[in-house]
This record gives structure tokens, C-alpha cells and sequence, in this order.
């Protein structure tokens, strides 16, 4: 399910810078992932209805030559038999009945194709639910980042003049620039996850 997604591009979230970069409404979502299988089932029957096309053709009868002899009365009147070659035609009840069960069959495969795209259309619209929830729950886990890591810095500026002034010596300042450079290091790594989630799923907008 997740290449149905990929497949999915949109040139409106490609414009936006990546850090800022926000999803478009779940509402809007949605509709576009409708949008999208509804075409893809479009193409999808009209390859199969193009394949159907010539089934009349089942039902014409069988054309040939044959030689079938005709009884003529001659000038002596005489019966002599014409054994000249005819054209044919032959036609079965089971001709009929072959065409029809091909029929029905294209039919129930026609039928099975709508109904498996509609279960595929509700499993898409679950794990576009369950993308988004879990993109809330990254940007708040990444707004609360920012926010400690924030304070951290300010902690660091008075800690960076307090080295600067000679009054903490290296192996006091070390680890606690070692922990700064850490955390900031891993709001950006979160910062690529959320990007990562929403360039590869919030390309649903066409």
C-alpha cells in the first residue's frame, strides 16, 4: 500500500522549504487520494472493457467450402450431380453457449475488479489516517524538543561565559558543550524524520 503513496506526486509541497514544509488538510487529503483511485480504477476497467472488445465475434457462424453435390436434370434428362465447390456456413448450439459463459465470466472478473478496489480504497484511507496521527505526534514530540532545547541554549551561553572568563575549567566545560552540540543534533535528526514523512507521504495533494 505504502507505493501506492510514492506514486502519488504533487508539485505543491515540492515548492516548500523542508523545515517549514506542512502538510495539507486531512480533508484535502483524502479527496485527493479518492481522486487518485478513483482514476486508477478508471484506467483499469477501460484496459479490461478494451480487451472485451470482438466477443461478438463468437457468435458468427463458421464460413468454408465445401463440396456438397446438387442433383441437376440434364438436356437428355438425365440427373447428373454438381460437385462444385460452395462456400459454407456451420453454426452450434455450443458456439452459443461457449460465447455466453466467456461473457459471464468477463463479467464476474469485471465485478471482483470494482470490489477488490474498493477494499483497496478503504485500506488506503486507514494508513493515510494512521500516517497522519503518527505526523502529529512527531511535530509535538519535535515542538517539545525545540522548546528544552532552547533553554539548553541559553544554559550554554551562560556556561560558554563562564569558560570564556576562566572560571570552569575544560573538563568542566567539555561535556557540557559535548551534551549542547548532542541535543541540538538530535532536534535536526528529528526535524528529518518529520521531512522525511511528509516527502514521501504529504504528496497527496494534485
Amino acid at each position: 500500500m505504502k507505493k501506492l503513496f510514492v506514486l502519488l506526486l504533487t508539485s505543491q509541497l515540492a515548492s516548500l522549504p523542508t523545515a517549514n514544509c506542512q502538510l495539507p488538510t486531512s480533508d484535502s487529503l483524502h479527496a485527493a487520494l479518492d481522486t487518485f483511485l478513483t482514476r486508477q480504477l478508471a484506467a483499469q476497467l477501460a484496459e479490461f472493457d478494451e480487451s472485451k472488445k470482438g466477443n461478438w465475434l463468437h457468435y458468427l457462424p463458421s464460413v468454408g467450402i465445401g463440396y456438397t453435390p446438387i442433383a441437376k436434370s440434364g438436356p437428355d434428362g438425365d440427373i447428373r450431380f454438381d460437385n462444385v465447390p460452395r462456400p459454407t456456413l456451420s453454426f452450434s448450439l455450443g458456439q452459443v453457449l461457449n460465447a455466453r459463459r466467456r461473457d459471464r465470466d468477463l463479467r464476474a472478473k469485471r465485478e471482483s475488479l470494482a470490489a477488490s478496489a474498493a477494499l483497496d480504497r478503504e485500506k488506503a484511507h486507514r494508513e493515510l489516517d494512521r500516517l497522519l496521527h503518527r505526523h502529529a505526534l512527531l511535530l509535538l514530540e519535535l515542538e517539545t524538543m525545540r522548546r528544552v532545547q532552547e533553554i539548553d541554549r541559553q544554559l550554554f551561553v551562560l556556561i560558554q561565559a563562564d569558560y570564556d572568563a576562566a572560571r570552569i575549567s575544560p573538563q568542566q566545560f567539555l561535556p557540557k558543550q559535548k551534551a549542547f552540540l548532542e541535543g541540538e543534533l538530535a532536534v535536526q535528526r528529528k526535524e528529518m524524520e518529520v521531512a522525511g514523512l511528509e516527502g514521501k507521504y504529504g504528496r497527496l495533494q494534485v
